[in-house]
């Protein structure tokens, strides 16, 4: 079990206003980043086009009739490829004199990491994942850092038995198996983020819960790039009341680079998950971070949406989401749809086009400038 031994950080720092703290570092890690091996639902689609007026009557006929669409069995998957993910934040990384280490973390898989081992140093390239674990009526994910090549499956294959039948009783074994693995950094990743049709009193109850009886397996928890302020900071005092170190986590889905970085001096990543292990822990935010979030999430929106006519069979933003059929089958929306896409979503995508163009980007940036992330 790991038991904390010393002082613990518990303040990030921010670029803007810290640069100097990277004088007193040789590398940065970026944790927690998604590539095409992610699956993300859209059962939250619906939730959202019906506060659009009009939007609303049109997406309420896809929900009714005998060819209703179920949204909760469809998925989008990121945009970017193992070694495109790698590049960006290498290339953020490399911009501030640092050694880059990066771990992608997609969901419940780990086909990232295994690819990129092939031709990088596995030091600088952890084998990783992000577990989707169900626990009472809440969903939580954690960040599963630095598995050993020769038995990451065989890890994987553990936990997505217990992610398809989960029995809470059997967390801290299966927690306990991982942190036995010296090299291997547990993460509580976004500890207050809902997950689609999850209530905040269930995952208060289900996050208190698990800290009661997994505490110790738990060797960080994470400040996420893609949340608000006022949630990282509830993190901050959430990880000093349980003295854990907290730690960065991008949870980078589109093209931004990751928004926050661990900052360190060592020299593989064995080292650095030795370092947070012994509560030691550097976290960096990143210029970006201030930006309003409307903005970046509007960037982020058309990173999803916008053609990539370098990635083969994956160009148009269709050909990257998936529909499960009737028959079970899993099918790109353009194997469905052919050229003929849903009125309800032409006005949408065209939307996020139009706003995303450098010059509403930056008629937006001045227009939100009052919405900065109000940070400390």
């Amino acid at each position: 079990m790991l038991i904390v031994e010393g002082p613990v950080q518990s303040n990030p720092a921010f670029l803007w206003r810290h640069s100097q703290i990277l004088d007193s570092y040789t590398s940065a890690v970026c944790l927690h980043g998604h590539t095409l091996h992610s699956e993300e639902c859209l059962s939250f689609l619906p939730r959202y086009l019906h506060l659009v007026p009009g939007i609303s009557q049109i997406v309420g006929r896809y929900e009714r009739g005998p060819h209703a669409v179920d949204f909760a069995r469809a998925w989008w998957t990121p945009p970017l490829t193992p070694s495109s993910a790698l590049r960006l934040e290498r290339g953020q990384i490399a911009k501030l004199g640092l050694r880059p280490m990066v771990s992608l973390t997609d969901h419940d898989n780990i086909e990232a990491g295994m690819a990129l081992q092939v031709n990088n140093d596995p030091r600088e390239v952890p084998v990783s994942v992000e577990w989707t674990v169900p626990y009472e009526r809440s969903i939580l994910h954690l960040g599963i850092h630095n598995l050993p090549p020769a038995r990451a499956r065989a890890s994987v294959e553990t936990m997505a038995a217990f992610t398809a039948a989960p029995r809470e009783e059997q967390l801290p074994e299966l927690l306990d198996a991982l942190h036995a693995i010296p090299e291997v950094l547990i993460v509580l990743n976004h500890p207050y983020w809902l997950e689609e049709g999850v209530t905040e009193a269930d995952h208060k109850r289900a996050l208190a819960r698990v800290l009661r009886e997994c505490l110790p397996w738990f060797h960080a928890f994470e400040l996420n790039g893609t949340r608000r302020w006022h949630e990282n900071s509830a993190v901050i005092d959430l990880a000093r009341a349980h003295h854990r170190p907290i730690i960065s986590g991008g949870d980078r889905h589109a093209g931004e680079p990751s928004a926050c970085l661990n900052l360190t001096r060592a020299r593989s990543f064995a080292e650095f998950a030795a370092e947070i292990r012994d509560g030691f822990s550097s976290v960096c935010f990143m210029p970006h971070y201030r930006e309003p979030m409307p903005l970046r999430v509007l960037e982020a929106a058309w990173d999803i949406l916008r053609p990539y006519p370098e990635y083969p069979g994956r160009e148009r933003w269709t050909d990257r989401v998936y529909y499960r059929c009737s028959d079970g089958v899993a099918r790109p929306v353009s194997a469905i749809w052919g050229d003929k896409m849903p009125l309800v979503l032409r006005p949408a995508t065209g939307m996020v086009q139009f706003l995303a163009s450098a010059q509403m980007r930056q008629a937006l940036r001045l227009l939100l400038s009052s919405r900065v992330e109000a940070l400390p």
